[in-house]
């Protein structure tokens, strides 16, 4: 059995594969992380190969630990050292992210290129993938929760609001023009990278959309896209499959 893990600054993602069957997911803050496993103890008996996508180096050590005291003989870290199914043809190939690694190697595999990869987590990136399966850049900017929290943190008369589209993009009341600003402006912010890269590039690629908050903004992109939720969890498992024969 195969657990995959996907940590990243505000959530993590644990996931248990039998093959190359999810059977099991669920997202948890990465501070709880620890107690999750120490109290599902039981739930892991099973599993002989952990892989790990960590943009949190703070959490390393503790998740070794984690992984040790499970006694899961084999762990893995996602790095650019790994066998991976694209090439990193960017000026530092060990900066790249593991989280970005993990998708792109699986939008790749699973879609073809070229790929324009867009993951919607605490940042959001957008990656660029030719189609010969080499990374070519990307961009990184603030998530849209860390932009509403900042909005909200320094406007005092602003207070936090459920993360929805409203019915329409001018509000007439402070909820609704801030979802408005949140989510239209995500999107309309995405749609114009998506313009300047096509520019750049000279080519449409496949638009692939993950992320834990994937789900607010693809439906609302004009640019035909696909949502894919398990990007990352498939990633992983994908990437384990040389360790596991």
């Amino acid at each position: 059995m195969l657990l995959v893990l996907d940590v990243g600054n505000t959530d993590t993602v644990v996931g248990l594969f039998k093959g190359s069957i999810l059977f099991f997911h669920k997202r948890l803050p990465s501070q709880n992380l620890k107690s999750f496993f120490l109290t599902k103890k039981y739930f892991f008996n099973h599993v002989d190969l952990a892989i790990v996508s960590s943009v949190v180096p703070a959490l390393d050590p503790l998740i070794r630990k984690v992984l040790q005291r499970l006694k899961i003989k084999k762990r893995i870290f996602v790095t650019h050292r790994l066998k991976l199914p694209i090439s990193l043809k960017v000026d530092r190939p060990k900066e790249v992210g593991a989280d970005r690694i993990v998708n792109n190697s699986a939008a790749f595999v699973k879609y073809g290129g070229p790929l324009l990869v867009i993951d919607l987590g605490t940042a959001t990136t957008l990656d660029y993938i030719d189609a010969k399966g080499s990374y070519r850049g990307g961009v990184i900017m603030p998530g849209l929760k860390i932009s509403a929290q900042a909005l909200f943190e320094r406007a005092a008369k602003l207070s936090s609001v459920p993360l929805k589209l409203p019915a329409k993009v001018l509000g007439t009341n402070t909820v609704s023009q801030l979802q408005s600003g949140i989510i239209q402006g995500t999107v309309a912010m995405l749609e114009g990278m998506i313009q300047r890269i096509q520019k750049e590039i000279q080519r449409k690629p496949k638009i692939i959309i993950t992320g834990g908050l994937g789900f607010l903004v693809a439906p609302h992109l004009s640019f035909k896209n696909t949502l894919d939720s398990f990007l990352t969890l498939r990633g992983l498992e994908l990437l384990a499959r040389p360790i596991q024969r």
